[in-house]
């Protein structure tokens, strides 16, 4: 089978789905749930999640319960792939080496770039200036798709 264009896909860092739970109809929530690219989200980031678990009901709004959560929850987790662990632990010690100075606990979001080749959705600084991958913001995010006709 021969694809007119090749696919746009992004691994995903915790705080674009941190983005997409406090507001379901924020720009990042529709970009996840757009269809323009195949979005992936390392096992490990899961943890992360939970960890903002409380912060995240606490900014959804006052008439929002933790029920709210959860079902927005497993709609935004509807649009990414988990890729467990094994599929991106061989990637683990170089990512560690290049994310020690900058953010250790990212290790996992530029294991799983390094081991699928494909850039970053992240508006985290520290990722930005990395040379080993490409690192998109929602902004440029957008203006890519808007360049290649994947996004009004």
């Amino acid at each position: 089978m021969v694809r007119d264009e090749e696919e746009i896909r992004f691994v995903v860092d915790t705080n674009i789905l941190i983005s997409a739970l406090i507001r379901d109809d924020s720009l990042t929530s529709k970009l996840l749930r757009s269809n323009a690219c195949i979005f992936f989200y390392p096992w490990d980031g899961l943890k992360e999640i939970e960890f903002y678990r409380e912060y995240i009901i606490s900014k959804r709004g006052k008439h929002l319960q933790a029920y709210s959560f959860q079902h927005a929850l497993e709609f935004v987790l509807e649009s990414v792939y988990i890729v467990p662990s094994e599929m991106y632990s061989s990637k683990i010690g170089e990512a560690f080496d290049i994310m020690r100075e900058r953010d250790p606990k990212d290790t996992p979001f530029l294991a799983l770039a390094l081991q699928l080749i494909c850039p970053l959705w992240s508006n985290d600084r520290h990722f930005q200036g990395l040379s080993q991958i490409n690192v998109y913001d929602t902004k440029s995010l957008v203006e890519l798709l808007k360049e290649r006709g994947a996004w009004w």
